[in-house]
């Protein structure tokens, strides 16, 4: 052998390029504004349809007499009708959705209207969830309940009468 010969190597493959490596960044991108915009379409819808007011409204009892404490707790049949008395609120689906009592103003007098005394009881329910029809019941299981939509609740509140 000569001195040529061992000088000579065998050739060496090429070496294989590595492929590019893809940036992740604009996957996270996309990832990232989907989330933001299914949470912020989320929060419009709780906020939008499930807000909360409160209902207003008021109760008056009329008697034939002069509706003092002692009358009108237990005057014909109203027993069920007095200050701390609970008035319920239930959605459309009958589901009770608020509980509060019927108030008197401290010192306020019954009324003489039009020749029958009235006894005036408020109640407000705070923190009403939102429904299409509301109904309000007050007193024993005898009583009703009084409906309305959500646009007279909130424009006019609840006003009922009993007796009379």
């Amino acid at each position: 052998m000569t001195a040529d010969a061992d000088t000579y190597q065998s050739p060496q493959p090429e070496p294989i390029p590595q492929p590019a490596r893809r940036s992740r960044k604009p996957l996270f991108i996309v990832i990232g504004a989907v989330v933001t915009a299914a949470l912020a379409a989320a929060l419009i819808i709780v906020f939008t349809t499930s807000g909360t007011a409160s209902v207003n409204g008021s109760l008056s009892l009329s008697c034939d007499m002069k509706c003092t404490k002692a009358t009108a707790n237990g005057y014909d049949g109203y027993s069920d009708i007095h200050d701390g008395s609970q008035v319920t609120l239930v959605n459309e689906g009958g589901q009770v959705i608020a509980i509060t009592e019927l108030r008197r103003t401290a010192g306020e007098n019954t009324n003489l209207v039009d020749g029958i005394w009235v006894r005036t009881f408020t109640f407000t329910f705070a923190e009403v969830p939102n429904a299409d029809r509301y109904g309000v019941h007050v007193g024993n299981n005898n009583r009703g309940t009084l409906w309305k939509n959500a646009d007279e609740i909130e424009r006019d509140g609840f006003h009922l009468t009993i007796g009379g």
